[in-house]
């Protein structure tokens, strides 16, 4: 009998097996234990990473970040960004309902904070205005959880949730000696955003002029918008405006590429787009038609991100007088990955610069006129006070008033001289 020695194929087969049985039964092991669950959604996420995030990736200490942690989360933590957060598959059904503009929740308006939730507005009507949450005041905790052991985007869904359910909230008014720390329960309701609200109101120099907030930038946003510069345009009384981004936390770069294009010329630059491996992407506006009135924007440290780009095209395309205190100065763009099984990630992908290529990098965007009392916001977050805060928002609204004022004068004294 002669011995057959077997072919290095099969025996490259069976090593391959061997390996395979090897992992999973390590993966299983540990995935009792709760860690490496998510490997493939990790593996796929590298590639993504190495290839889309705004900054060069070390793919060594990426994976290494995975090994040490057993999670995506710790993974995406290691890259030192706090815009690039895994989402479980609940936080990413809520993030696709917030760009919707609807969603069951409590009606407020957060920026996340290190250790909590800051309120930058609360919509009129809702459970939370009833409930007696106000501007300022911080949540620090969800329910039994506090906040500072919570992603944002974790205690954000947990806020949020299905009509008619009730959430407890702690929240924090105040600091120091004037900190208190108050309970609230509050039911859910189903929360129609309202981004754009328009107000018509009688002027003596103006005539009319129309006062038009935009609160976020969701999908309807534009639309919106474009509903009430079409009433204006039919308003022959209605001679300046104001548009109000102020506490404006941002939203969908679409929406807001959609609403600066209905106040700038076709074809200007909205924004630029930097990306790694990829030359400056110039976003351009695109031909609206509506009457271009005088108008004045107030801006403050709480509009942030789109509203900063919407802020930053009408400046620097000298459509509009910037009025108010500097923006957030939040330059970075996110993209939002779905996972396999209905997870996601938030990913940075780019930086930008404005419309004049001003690099707004934690200064914001600079108002023309900067009008603010000394110490307003900081007593409303260190003392719950929002008496000055209030103070300043309507001493700003007079100013931006008096500024069109003046330009309809001056313009009127042009054609008559």
């Amino acid at each position: 009998m002669f011995y057959k020695k077997p072919k290095r194929r099969q025996i490259a087969l069976v090593a391959v097996f061997i390996a395979i049985a090897s992992l999973g039964w390590w993966w299983q092991g540990y995935a009792r234990q709760g860690k490496y669950r998510d490997l493939a959604s990790a593996f796929y996420l590298l590639g993504v990473i190495k290839l889309n995030f705004y900054q060069p990736v070390n793919l060594a200490k990426l994976i290494d970040a995975y090994w040490r942690s057993g999670n995506i989360g710790g993974m995406l933590q290691s890259l030192n960004d706090p815009y690039t957060r895994f989402l479980s598959k609940n936080e990413y059904s809520e993030l696709t309902k917030e760009t919707q503009g609807k969603f069951g929740g409590i009606g407020v308006y957060l920026i996340p904070k290190e250790e909590e939730l800051l309120i930058s507005s609360v919509v009129k009507g809702s459970p939370g205005e009833e409930a007696g949450l106000q501007q300022g005041d911080r949540i620090i905790r969800v329910g039994d959880a506090a906040v500072k052991d919570l992603s944002s985007e974790v205690a954000v869904a947990r806020i949020r949730g299905e009509a008619g359910t009730e959430i407890q909230l702690r929240v924090a008014r105040g600091e120091a000696e004037n900190r208190r720390e108050i309970d609230f329960k509050i039911t859910r309701a189903n929360i129609l955003i309202p981004t754009v609200e328009m107000t018509v109101k009688p002027d003596p120099v103006l005539g009319e002029y129309a006062l038009i907030r935009i609160s976020q930038f969701a999908e309807t946003t534009a639309v919106d918008l474009d509903n009430c510069l079409k009433k204006i345009g039919t308003a022959p009384k209605v001679t300046a405006m104001v548009l109000d981004l102020r506490a404006n936390p941002g939203g969908a770069l679409d929406a807001a590429v959609k609403v600066a294009s209905q106040f700038i010329p076709a074809g200007a630059p909205v924004l630029h787009i930097q990306r790694r491996g990829y030359p400056v992407q110039s976003i351009t506006a695109v031909d609206s038609g509506h009457k271009q009135l005088p108008m004045v924007v107030l801006v403050d440290n709480w509009s942030a991100s789109a509203s900063e780009i919407v802020a930053g095209a009408l400046k620097d395309q000298k459509r509009a007088f910037l009025l108010g205190t500097h923006t957030f100065g939040k330059d970075l763009i996110q993209e939002v990955k779905r996972l396999p099984g209905g997870a996601g990630a938030t990913i940075t992908i780019a930086s930008y610069l404005t419309s004049g290529k001003v690099n707004i990098h934690k200064r914001g965007v600079q108002p023309d006129q900067v009008v603010e009392i000394p110490g307003a916001m900081e007593r409303l977050l260190k003392e719950g006070n929002p008496e000055s805060f209030f103070k300043m928002q309507k001493l700003q609204e007079e100013e931006a008033l008096k500024v069109l004022r003046r330009q309809i004068t001056g313009a009127a004294l042009k054609q008559a001289g």
